[in-house]
């Protein structure tokens, strides 16, 4: 039998400044996106306009070359400027507000909840949070419920003090008491090293990116619809959509890119966090393979949820390359594995 992958690069303290670091230089990385998109955008609405603006005489000047030199290599339209401009102070305006709101704009997103502590599931979840809290040494984040019979849960936040974990009613229901604590250590292990902020940012900028690409679809919508029907003018501009079309496609893609972009290291660094703060991996080891086996979709493919939640949904490939997770079997071999730990190999009931 092939031994089980054991678990390495455990060290918190190095998580906790890489991911630091990594949050600021993804911020940073977004800001020049954002300025990019919004100078390409910019300047095909101006080309365009010059097009159907220009006198007949001049189209026959107008070929493939002219259109790349006038992005490339021409003088910057003001357009493109102000596009450039526009788009980066957004971005920045729209990192600001993922930093100090994002976790309540992702659990508004997730229609969760805060936990009633009249309702015994919902009290266990307060009250293990609390104590997971305690283990960590961290202030004891805000505990949501999430209706839905989906097995999933996640933790958002731009630090520990403005941390949430929300927990849907169907873990809670589904899972023991060990297991539930399992999932809150793996949870509080992601904002313990502020990893958490780092995947609230990402989530955050993934949605921003799709944004962005449907309201340049629906500027490009306006602009044919206000065009000419001369073939050449017709042509000219089609050349033009044609790089702000390739810019629309690759935006959908680019944030997938970014939101996946999140080493799968974190799960496994999260697994091991949980062990460390409940010393007891049996506990994650059962509520993984309940979830391996159960429904976890709280969100769909492509939502900026995915990445935040401990288990992907059900239909996502764990060997696609663009997987937001690493596979549940090899979370759970590893989790055997950490620190040598002897754990039984039977699922919960």
């Amino acid at each position: 039998m092939t031994e089980a992958p054991k678990l390495t690069n455990t060290d918190f303290a190095k998580a906790i400044e890489r991911n630091k670091d990594n949050t600021l230089l993804l911020l940073e990385v977004l800001a020049v996106s954002a300025a990019v998109v919004g100078y390409v955008f910019g300047w095909g609405m101006a080309a365009i306009r010059d097009i159907w603006a220009m006198p007949p005489a001049e189209l026959s000047g107008l070929t493939v070359g002219w259109i790349l030199h006038d992005l490339f290599a021409a003088r910057p339209r003001s357009e493109a400027l102000i596009g450039a401009g526009a788009m980066l102070a957004a971005s920045i305006v729209w990192g600001v507000v993922m930093l100090h709101a994002g976790a309540r704009l992702l659990s508004s997103l997730a229609h969760a909840r805060p936990a009633d502590p009249e309702k015994a599931p919902e009290r266990l979840l307060i009250d293990v949070i609390k104590e997971m809290a305690i283990a960590a040494g961290l202030p004891a984040p805000q505990a949501m419920v999430i209706e839905t019979p989906a097995l999933n849960a996640f933790a958002a936040g731009a630090s520990p003090e403005r941390a949430i974990i929300a927990v849907t009613s169907g873990l809670l229901d589904a899972c023991s008491r060990d297991e539930v604590q399992g999932v809150v250590a793996h949870e509080m292990g992601h904002i313990a090293d502020y990893d958490v902020r780092y995947a609230t940012v990402v989530a955050g900028a993934a949605s921003a990116v799709v944004l962005v690409s449907h309201l340049s679809w629906g500027g490009r919508a306006l602009t044919l619809s206000r065009s000419g029907s001369t073939a050449a003018r017709a042509g000219l501009g089609a050349l033009v959509l044609v790089v702000m079309l390739a810019l629309s496609l690759v935006a959908p893609l680019a944030a997938r890119l970014v939101q996946f972009a999140i080493s799968r290291q974190r799960e496994y660094l999260a697994d091991a966090a949980s062990v460390k703060l409940t010393r007891n991996p049996s506990g994650l080891i059962h509520a993984l393979e309940r979830l391996e086996r159960g429904n976890t979709d709280l969100a769909e493919e492509g939502s900026p949820l995915v990445t935040l939640c401990i288990a992907a949904p059900s239909s996502e490939a764990p060997d696609d390359f663009l997987a937001s997770h690493p596979p549940v079997a090899d979370r759970i071999a590893r989790l055997r594995n950490l620190g040598e730990v002897a754990v039984p190999s039977g699922r919960a009931a």
